[in-house]
């Protein structure tokens, strides 16, 4: 059944009707050829239009998307700059820890450094509004309504590049523009850098109130030369403080940051710069026009009346330079003369000498760079010294007779040496220079004087810490035998053979003890050798050990200032004949972990620099790091110790305190150095002149009485309190010398002097106990052998070739603890055959000679 709804279409009801016919197709209209191709033409060029419209759209949305990160970057990058990037340019300080008047420490300012970039900080309070206008109306006179840049001014800028509206060049940079310039010292002459200056400025705008810009722009902005902010101009300029200045004044001194260099009133260029042709530039004079221009502004800008800019355009000026000025302030010039000629100390010119190589090596600057960054100014530097150390010293090095006094008529020399390789027949009067060094074991320099006399100028030849000089035998303890008793290659009684074991280049064996005495041959065992300091033992120690390995401890491990040149051949190393030399204060460094259990310290006076904004740029505790064992150092110690208690230190010997040390003298005595260690604090001294001459030398075996005449009575004294010796090594093994062997004695042993052995026990070292095996009885007899003691010693192992033992303490002929001793007795014990040379009269060998 059909839905009643249903009424089929007649065209869908092929069963009733025929479909109706198609209505007839129009014909297409022909178009000309001509026609067709412009029309293929156009769409062509319309489609190609359209793919470039599509092509900019793309790569204009890539540009501005990219120039977007790229301006945005900027604009990143301009978050990072503060006010307190800017260096203030005020004087560098010395600061150090002085003895008040309580006998307190307190820090206390050493040393100013007038900066060659000076400048005084002053606050914007003391800077009268009519100065802040004068700046203010002639470099940004929009600068209180712009949000840190003028674009009205930045373009006018831009287009006067081109079209030449303005007879001079016009500026588009504000004052905050100017201080971000400064902030970051960035002057790239690019769009980069504009484009990083905007937005850098109107950061700064949105961080800082427009006060707080304007006053650090006034007291960096520059006013030629080394005269820098507004208080340090009106010092210089006009002899007053910034809240003194008048209105013409300010208006000089805003007119000079154009270009301090035509407009500073002090700048004076005469033609080829001869004082006698005319004057070319003169500031002054091109001053005056600018300083009204200034004025203008002020009026133009109604911060002065009509009436007061006249006056002002005429109102005399008193510059401090000025003639008229001089009569009125008679005081200032002597005054400023004084400070300028005021000699620095020796602490100041060690801390400088310090403070610019902390420079060169943070910077990778050079000498002259790393010196004029030290004195742009704004830096604190905090030293170590012991004022009254210092003060105690520098008394005493005042005058040679004050530590040289048996030497005087001996010591001073009328030699015709200068100029050097061309003498002129005018004889000139030379003295040993002396130079001194304290620290204390965490490497902070107590004390430093460079030389003898009264100092009279600045930044001068410094044996204490600048000039490098010969070491001598002082080379020994901190090459061989500290490489060998590190390395457990030797101990204390090892015993070398007392004979030259290479040639010189004269032919002749090499080396020669002291005095050029052959050696004897005798067994010499280590802690004898140091002790009277021969010279031939070290060279087998060189030849034995290699020098490059005994050169790599000498600089890796104690810090030895040498140069590859040192490990050339042996004579370095073995007698201290450097090809330049170390300072003083180098050497007494690479001795320090011998009193320190093995900890070494580098050697600083200055603890810490701040740069202007206290921000902490270097520091120094002395980077302490352990370098030997605290065995070797206290076996070294005590070999030291040695040298001072028995051998060619014994004028060092003090009454209350151990002095550890070594003397060291250098070839034909050109010069002569002392190190010594107390358990207080380890200090040397070098002696010398300043020319190698035959006529020129110094008195033989004189350091250690320098020295001791120089701080010993203050070692000896100040330091009732500590230690009178150096804290024990517990692990060191510290018992008697067998008498015949010269090894640790057992029960069946001679008991001799004490030893000090290293415990450890490694592949080639165990400690070297006596066996006793060489025990006998003793022989009946009511009478002493000539030969004294232990009868029938003979060949002693470790003691040399003893001929007699140790009984009633006779001469013994390689015995260890004999008064005298074939081939290096103790000094001072009589005419010793290859003795020291400290008080032990006629000295056959031996001895420290660093040079042969």
């Amino acid at each position: 059944m059909k839905d009643k709804h249903y009424d089929p279409s007649p065209q869908f009801d092929m069963n009733m009707r025929e479909a109706p016919k198609a209505p007839p197709k129009k014909k297409k209209k022909k178009h000309s050829k001509p026609f067709i191709i412009f029309k293929k033409l156009m769409t062509v060029i319309a489609t190609t239009l359209l793919s470039l419209l599509l092509v900019i759209i793309i790569t204009g949305t890539i540009v501005s998307t990219a120039m977007a990160a790229y301006v945005l970057n900027f604009m990143d990058d301009s978050t990072n700059v503060t006010l307190q990037q800017l260096e203030s340019g005020s004087d560098t300080y010395f600061y150090g820890n002085e003895t008040n008047e309580n006998g307190e420490k307190e820090l206390a300012v050493i040393h100013r450094i007038k900066s060659d970039f000076q400048r005084i900080p002053v606050s914007i309070d003391r800077i009268p509004q009519h100065v802040r206008n004068a700046f203010v109306y002639t470099e940004d006179e929009r600068f209180y309504v712009h949000d840190g840049v003028d674009y009205k001014r930045t373009f006018s800028a831009f287009l006067n590049l081109f079209l030449h509206f303005y007879d001079t060049e016009q500026g588009g940079s504000t004052i905050t523009q100017q201080l971000i310039k400064n902030l970051t010292g960035d002057n790239e002459p690019s769009p980069a850098r504009k484009i990083r200056e905007i937005f850098s400025a109107m950061q700064l705008e949105k961080s800082y109130s427009k006060d707080e810009i304007l006053e650090e722009y006034l007291n960096y902005i520059g006013f030629g030369g080394p005269v820098n902010g507004i208080q340090q101009a009106a010092i210089t300029y006009f002899g007053k403080s910034v809240d003194q200045l008048t209105i013409p004044e300010a208006a000089v001194l805003a007119a000079i940051p154009k270009s301090p260099e035509e407009y500073g009133p002090d700048v004076i260029y005469h033609r080829d710069d001869d004082p006698n042709e005319p004057i070319v530039v003169d500031g002054r004079a091109n001053n005056k026009p600018r300083q009204e221009y200034v004025l203008y502004k002020l009026y133009d800008n109604g911060a002065i009346t009509y009436d007061e800019y006249q006056e002002y355009l005429v109102t005399p000026l008193l510059f401090r330079n000025s003639d008229e000025y001089r009569k009125l302030h008679p005081e200032d010039e002597a005054k400023e003369l004084e400070e300028r000629e005021k000699a620095y100390t020796w602490v100041v010119d060690a801390t400088y000498y310090e403070a610019v190589k902390i420079f060169m090596d943070k910077y990778d600057l050079d000498y002259s760079k790393a010196m004029t960054k030290l004195q742009k100014g704004g830096y604190r530097v905090y030293t170590t010294y012991d004022d009254q150390m210092q003060k105690y010293v520098e008394e005493k090095m005042l005058s040679l007779e004050n530590f040289y006094p048996a030497y005087l008529s001996t010591i001073t020399h009328e030699v015709d040496l200068e100029p050097v390789d061309h003498p002129d027949g005018k004889p000139e009067v030379y003295t040993p220079h002396v130079g001194f060094v304290a620290m204390n074991y965490d490497g902070e320099i107590l004390c430093a004087v460079g030389n003898v006399g009264e100092k009279t100028q600045s930044l001068v030849d410094n044996y204490a810490v600048l000039n490098k000089r010969q070491v001598g035998s002082t080379i020994k303890p901190i090459s061989g035998y500290g490489y060998g008793l590190e390395n457990n290659l030797l101990h204390w009684s090892t015993t070398f053979p007392d004979s030259p074991t290479l040639t010189g280049e004269d032919g002749n064996p090499w080396p020669y003890n002291y005095g050029r005495a052959a050696g004897t041959g005798a067994q010499i065992p280590v802690w004898r050798a140091l002790q009277n300091s021969f010279n031939t033992i070290p060279a087998q120690l060189c030849a034995k050990f290699g020098v490059d390995e005994i050169y790599k401890f000498s600089t890796e491990k104690l810090g030895l200032d040498l140069v590859p040149n040192d490990k050339s051949g042996p004579s370095p190393l073995t007698l201290g004949s450097l090809h330049e030399g170390v300072t003083l204060k180098n050497l007494v460094n690479a001795y320090l972990p011998y009193g320190h259990e093995g900890i070494y310290n580098e050697a600083h006076i200055i603890s810490k620099i701040e740069d202007s904004t206290q921000q902490i740029i270097y520091q120094n505790n002395g980077n302490p790091r352990q370098v030997i064992s605290d065995e070797t150092a206290y076996v070294m110690n005590r070999l030291l110790k040695n040298v001072v208690e028995n051998g060619t230190g014994q004028a060092a010997r003090l009454t209350n305190k151990v002095v550890c040390g070594k003397t060291g003298t250098t070839e034909n005595w050109y010069d002569e150095v002392f190190v010594g260690l107390t358990p207080d604090f380890i200090s040397g001294i070098t002696t010398g002149y300043k020319y190698k001459s035959d006529s020129l030398e110094i008195p033989s075996g004189i350091s250690a009485k320098v020295w001791m005449n120089i701080i010993g009575d203050w070692a000896n004294t100040h330091y009732p309190d500590t230690p009178s010796d150096f804290e024990k090594v517990k692990t060191v093994i510290e018992m008697p010398m067998c008498t015949s062997t010269g090894l640790i004695a057992s029960a069946n042993c001679g008991k001799g002097a004490i030893g000090y052995w290293k415990s450890e026990v490694t592949d080639n070292y165990s400690p070297p106990y006596c066996s006793g095996a060489h025990y006998s009885a003793p022989a009946q007899t009511t009478t002493n052998s000539s030969t004294g003691g232990n009868a029938g010693g003979g060949a002693a192992a470790g003691g040399g070739a003893a001929t007699g033992g140790d009984a009633g303490g006779g001469a013994a002929v390689g015995g260890v603890d004999a008064g005298g001793y074939t081939g290096g007795g103790d000094a001072g014990g009589g005419a010793a055959v290859g003795g020291g040379d400290a008080g032990g009269g006629a000295a056959v060998g031996g001895g420290d000679t660093g040079g042969v």
